[in-house]
């Protein structure tokens, strides 16, 4: 410590003869009362510091300067931090050990009620793109499956911290894609919140915290793109707020302001558009990804993976507009993913949590436990959360 206060401060030398007297008695008793008001007011100060790092009522500390990556240990006792699960109120060390850990990560804060995490070890972005090929090349059945692999379940529930229901669908099609409406995109530019809301199905409201998300942070000048689609609703919003959209399906009236790539080859030729967007927008699609429903390949971190091919694709400090289905962690097989303070952790790492946003109101909201846990076991409410990449 004292080569650090070295470093920061001038060591004064005084002259050798200096006359000293004695400091009246009646005059430190006098100031006794204002050094203690003074040393009591730096303690609270240092106490409030320390309490913003971690809050356990209105939800995750929003301010994340530092990149993700190891540390030393944790100066934080996770016994004493708790999330709502399926199973109750489990403690954050409980679900280090068992669930993140496992999983290749690790809390870094206990913040609530979605911990902060690190991966142990975050693979490459060639990686990321190189296995995403693989899995889209596995053999695909015809009929979605009704039920999870008996081997993959671990995986897929994430070692029974995960609830468990069926809602099936087969949306799988061999004749091709079912999306629509691709041709009025310029009608649709014209447009209000709630008559684009409407075109995503049955979302109601909720499909409006998307607009509500872009007016927050908005999007004027800047290039970025979509991630699944079956109408362009999402599309025109961004649209709306900002200049360039890259997606599957293209449109002739704005080919200035749009373009296409296919899945598949947008994977092969990934160097040539990673770090290079400066948002993401992604409403009631990724939470399907390797779930099967869609005739995609059956994969246990199929969301994940996707969260992962954003990153790669955004800008250092570039905004991902994320609405997935927000509630108790669980899986409604083979419908969706409902995600908590479990699996969220798992999808917002290399992110700072920025901004909550539902089709209620224009302003953010506050996404605490309550409301994140408020409806109930495999009930959920579609939100936008507004994402920085770190």
């Amino acid at each position: 410590m004292v080569a650090v206060f070295k470093s920061h401060f001038h060591i004064l030398k005084y002259p050798k003869k200096i006359t000293t007297k004695a400091f009246p008695a009646a005059v430190w008793s006098r100031f006794l009362p204002l050094i203690i008001l003074i040393s009591l007011l730096i303690f609270l100060v240092y106490l409030n510091k320390a309490n913003q790092d971690v809050d356990a009522d209105t939800g995750r500390t929003l301010q994340q300067n530092e990149p993700n990556k190891t540390r030393g240990p944790l100066r934080y006792d996770l016994n004493e931090y708790n999330v709502n699960t399926f199973k109750g109120y489990v403690s954050l060390k409980e679900l280090n050990e068992k669930v993140f850990k496992p999983f290749g990560y690790e809390i870094e804060k206990p913040t609530l009620p979605v911990p902060t995490l690190r991966m142990l070890t975050e693979p490459t972005c060639d990686v990321v793109f190189a296995e995403w090929l693989l899995i889209s090349q596995k053999e695909k059945p015809e009929v979605p499956p009704k039920q999870l692999p008996v081997d993959q379940k671990n995986s897929f529930l994430l070692n029974g911290y995960t609830a468990l229901s069926e809602w099936y669908f087969n949306d799988h099609s061999t004749k091709g894609d079912k999306s629509r409406n691709w041709n009025r995109i310029g009608e649709f530019m014209k447009f209000s919140k709630t008559q684009l809301g409407e075109l995503a199905n049955s979302y109601d409201k909720e499909s409006e915290s998307m607009y509500h998300a872009m007016s927050g942070y908005p999007l004027d000048g800047v290039n970025g793109f979509v991630v699944g689609s079956m109408q362009p609703w999402v599309e025109v919003m961004a649209l709306q707020h900002g200049k360039l959209i890259v997606f599957i399906f293209t449109n002739k009236e704005f080919k200035d302001r749009l373009s296409s790539i296919l899945q598949v080859d947008f994977a092969k030729r990934w160097e040539q558009y990673a770090g290079s967007f400066d948002f993401a927008a992604s409403f009631s699609s990724i939470e399907h990804s390797g779930l099967g429903r869609y005739g995609d390949p059956i994969d246990p971190i199929g969301d994940l993976r996707e969260m992962m091919k954003i990153k790669c694709m955004l800008k250092k400090g570039g905004l991902l507009f994320l609405g997935i289905p927000y509630g108790t962690d669980a899986i409604q097989f083979n419908s969706h993913r409902i995600y908590g303070s479990i699996r969220l952790a798992m999808m917002l790492y290399g992110f700072d949590w920025l901004a909550s946003y539902s089709g209620e109101q224009e302003q953010p909201i506050e996404l605490n436990s309550r409301r994140l846990h408020s409806k109930g076991l495999s009930q959920l409410t579609q939100y936008t959360l507004v994402l920085r990449k770190l």
